[in-house]
């Protein structure tokens, strides 16, 4: 379900996963896309996508990422037929965005959803599953569940005029869902959320993911995509600066060691404490960051042989936020506002 203009909704429509789905090893494909924005009088041309090029395979969660400013969000509304590239190809199950076989199983949540704000939740699902060409019956069945799945049945009959922000990003999801598209693109879906609405949208998209769905990810919340997504695409200035699923992308060896022990004699203890680059004493338990792939374990083995107790050796390694951090800065620093 498109949720762009509270006056005039996009009409997504559905047959049904199971009457429309048909094999297909990529369900999107953006080849060589270009958006360059004119200004009306003498600024200069803003190139915001500069020809990007990736697919999406049938049945993974994608993540797309990109400092403010890369051109994430031109991207989306490229990808939806929200805006019109100025050169370059897209498809969305082997169709172009503007054709109703593509929008019938494409779900979508922007990141700033608009809704009617007199309604309740019923009647807003209702009415967006009337636009999606789901019957009213199948509305009525579904949409009771959908509202349960995202933890809204208290409040399907409040107006959405009451909600905050994250009751607005669980029932944008709802409503994304109400024609049970075959693919999800979610924009920032995590946005506003406490850490149990976190939980339980990360749970929504991985359940969807499970059942056969694609889902498109675009987020800031880095921990999450690490969490949920097969394979990621890093754009810069309007270029994809990186792409790979998350194994190929990150250093998988250990970059420190976190090392907690107890009883452990002086003389060993001073010596930790030296390599450390942060050290904890409490009484008899230490805790230490030890740098390296070698310091923790080593240390660990001399704790052992000393007569010393080893709680815990933690290796810590890359996480996707400083691979993310460490390819930006690679590819130049970090833009301005989002495009």
């Amino acid at each position: 379900m498109f949720l762009v203009d509270p006056v005039r909704p996009l009409r997504t429509g559905s047959r049904g996963l199971e009457e429309t789905h048909r094999p297909m090893s990529n369900v999107v494909r953006a080849h060589d896309l270009h958006k360059t924005f004119r200004p009306q009088a003498f600024g200069k041309p803003v190139h915001a996508l500069r020809g990007v090029t990736f697919e999406v395979a049938e049945g993974e969660c994608f993540g797309y990422l990109g400092p403010n400013g890369a051109g994430k969000t031109t991207t989306m509304k490229c990808l939806t037929g929200l805006m019109t590239p100025t050169a370059g190809t897209v498809t969305l199950l082997g169709a172009p965005p503007s054709d109703a076989s593509a929008r019938n199983e494409l779900g979508y949540l922007p990141e700033n959803p608009y809704f009617y704000e007199h309604l309740t939740p019923m009647e807003a699902l209702e009415f967006y599953g009337a636009l999606s060409g789901v019957s009213a019956a199948t509305v009525r069945e579904r949409a009771p569940q959908l509202l349960d799945r995202v933890q809204l049945s208290d409040a399907k009959d409040r107006r959405i005029r009451g909600f905050s922000k994250g009751m607005r990003q669980r029932f944008g999801l709802a409503a994304a869902l109400i024609h049970e598209p075959s693919l999800l693109m979610l924009d920032e879906p995590l946005s506003g959320l406490d850490p149990a609405g976190r939980r339980l949208v990360k749970e929504i998209i991985l359940e969807e993911r499970q059942a056969g769905r694609t889902v498109f990810l675009c987020s800031h919340v880095l921990a999450d995509v690490q969490e949920l997504c097969d394979r990621v695409v890093i754009v810069h200035n309007g270029l994809i600066a990186r792409s790979g699923t998350i194994h190929e992308l990150l250093d998988t060896a250990p970059r420190s060691f976190e090392l907690v022990a107890t009883h452990v004699p002086e003389e060993l203890r001073n010596r930790i404490e030296g390599a450390a680059s942060l050290f904890r004493d409490a009484g008899e338990t230490i805790t230490a960051h030890l740098p390296g792939a070698d310091a923790g374990p080593e240390f660990a083995a001399a704790v052992h042989s000393d007569g010393g107790r080893v709680l815990s050796l933690v290796p810590e390694r890359e996480t996707l936020e400083s691979w993310f951090v460490r390819v930006i800065q690679a590819e130049g620093g970090v833009a301005g506002d989002d495009a």
